[in-house]
């Protein structure tokens, strides 16, 4: 179930979200991040690492408003981080009250449950790694990733889980909400094969913006306490170490290290001992997140330091609630879990498949690869592996991507039929192209930063460098070099330099006099021979007007010699 996701729209292949994925579970299919479902571990660091705000999380919110709506029987399942966000909590819970929930039900209480699952298994069985499975992000790591590790994850469901399976025990048409800073508890129920006992998760932004939707100030509303919450112990559950300490005489008794690892990257590299394992029998409580679960990928925008939140919670969890609990019986309640091995099989690859790849990235030799991490892989080969897999594109190697970029820009610059200068500041020429060097039968490194006024005057071309405005498409001609140019000259703001064009068009320009100079000499003739047509036709009208006459005359003389006969 698609649940977290990168916007199309903001997406703008910036591979930071890459970079921060510890497990490379981010695809790229058209330019455009994806997120593949069997590799997430739902940890949320792309979700914190993106830049462009593209990560797209699917929200309850509209199913909660319904739900209210429909007048459904609504119960808050909130995780017991949420005091280290509200100098209130009380006023936390009033506003759930306020907003439409029947009950409120701290799920401390189900973490003092699930602690005491923990004590029993540990005194029964005696695993030589006892690793707590509170964290669904660290249970999907173990289960995809580490082989052999699965089977050391302690068999119950989360404190989340186990109020949620009491509470619909006790009322099974109820419509349960879960709220807390966390992102993989919005994934938990569908992951795990838990649907149905969580009915909609929150983070707390989001129960933030249902407060703001009944303008409820949360800070300034009457202290009230949840109808159902745990012990001190249970209440510590987000702070590290806490889980632990709720059954310290269990562990210390059965001979256990306690070692408390947050943050994945150190979570893995203990993952790591455990599958070899190197390590002496320990209980790992392993939590995906910098001081667990306090500092979830969701915690609000406007919050306090990690270590401010830290602090209230403990101190929360030292003064405890006014109002004693109600009781919420867990009897009937099936709060096992056992955590499968559910490896990800990543594909291998031959050398020569590795090879190929890596020369369509321009590395065909060992010193190309220079293991930047740009892409966010950690090597090339891995890189190019990726590429196999179709979770990676041969694009996204900045190096690669740059050195074909100028190359692209050398092949045009090189071989351009154009004569190109770039100019610095001063005028000076800092690049020069073969065809310049052809035309001006001077070679480039003779003139490199010298004046451009050595080969060209300058007035024109000042006047761009001074004024920043473009001259472009001008034609100009350069007697002394027997040139004529369509000369563009563009100001590069960026570095403070000209690039000049020059077209040449001085064979152009030949021929186009040569054509003048013919339709002027054809007028001429044309008009000569006009001349001569005109004097002609007249001389002959003047020899047939004479002969006109003559004959004229004759007819008459004959016709008057007809008449005297008669």
């Amino acid at each position: 179930m698609q649940l977290i996701n990168f916007t199309e729209a903001n997406c703008k292949n910036c591979y930071k979200c890459v970079r921060a994925c510890p497990v490379k579970a981010i695809r790229f299919q058209d330019h455009q991040a994806i997120i593949d479902e069997e590799r997430c571990i739902a940890c949320g660091q792309c979700f914190l690492a993106c830049p462009q705000n593209a990560r797209d999380i699917q929200s309850d919110l509209d199913v909660v408003l319904d739900a209210r709506k429909a007048g459904k029987r609504m119960v808050a399942l909130i995780a017991p981080s949420f005091t280290g966000f509200f100098e209130n909590p009380g006023g936390v819970v009033e506003g759930l009250r306020r907003f439409g929930f029947q009950e409120v039900a701290e799920v401390s209480l189900g973490a003092q449950e699930v602690t005491e699952k923990y004590r029993e298994f540990v005194a029964e069985k005696k695993p030589k790694y006892a690793i707590s499975s509170c964290c669904p992000t660290v249970n999907l790591l173990i289960r995809r990733y580490y082989k052999g590790v699965a089977k050391y994850l302690l068999p119950s469901v989360s404190p989340m889980m186990a109020t949620a399976k009491a509470l619909k025990n006790k009322e099974p048409q109820s419509f349960t909400v879960f709220i807390s800073p966390c992102l993989s508890k919005k994934c938990e129920p569908f992951m795990f094969g838990q649907e149905g006992y969580v009915d909609a998760v929150l983070t707390m932004d989001e129960m933030l913006s249902l407060f703001q939707e009944d303008h409820l100030q949360v800070e300034s509303l009457p202290y009230s306490s949840p109808d159902y919450y745990g012990s001190t112990n249970a209440r510590s559950y987000p702070v590290k170490g806490a889980i632990g300490e709720g059954f310290h005489e269990t562990l210390s008794s059965h001979g256990y290290d306690v070692l408390h690892v947050e943050g994945i990257l150190q979570v893995r590299e203990v993952l790591e001992e455990i599958e070899k394992g190197a390590l002496d029998p320990s209980f790992l409580e392993l939590n995906a997140c910098h001081e667990s679960c306090i500092s979830g990928p969701c915690v609000p925008k406007k919050s306090w330091s990690t270590y401010k939140r830290k602090q209230l919670v403990k101190k929360h969890a030292k003064e405890g609630w006014t109002e004693e609990p109600q009781v919420l019986t867990f009897e009937g309640c099936d709060l096992n879990y056992t955590y499968k091995e559910n490896l990800f099989q990543k594909k291998i690859f031959t050398e020569e498949e590795i090879t190929r790849t890596l020369a369509r990235m321009g590395k065909t030799k060992k010193k190309d690869e220079l293991d930047c991490s740009a892409c966010g892989y950690d090597s090339c080969r891995e890189k190019a592996a990726a590429v196999l897999e179709g979770m990676s594109d041969v694009e996204m190697c900045m190096p690669f991507m740059r050195t074909r970029a100028e190359h692209m820009n050398d092949i045009i610059f090189y071989n351009s039929p154009n004569i190109i200068f770039i100019l610095d500041e001063d005028l000076c020429i800092c690049q020069m192209n073969p065809s310049a060097e052809k035309t001006f039968e001077e070679k480039s490194e003779h003139l490199r930063y010298m004046p451009i006024s050595v080969l060209l005057p300058d007035e024109g071309i000042r006047r761009v460098m001074d004024t920043g405005k473009h001259a472009l498409n001008k034609r100009i001609s350069y007697r002394e070099h027997n040139l004529v140019v369509m000369q563009s000259v563009i100001h590069l703001p960026k570095d403070n330099q000209l690039l000049i064009i020059m077209s040449d068009i001085t064979e152009e320009e030949r021929r186009r006099k040569e054509l003048n100079l013919m339709k002027e000499q054809t007028v001429e003739i044309t008009g000569k021979v006009i001349e001569k047509q005109m004097r002609v036709a007249h001389e002959i009208a003047s020899l047939l007007g004479e002969t006109t006459a003559e004959t004229k005359i004759a007819l008459n003389r004959l016709k008057e010699l007809v008449m005297e006969d008669r």
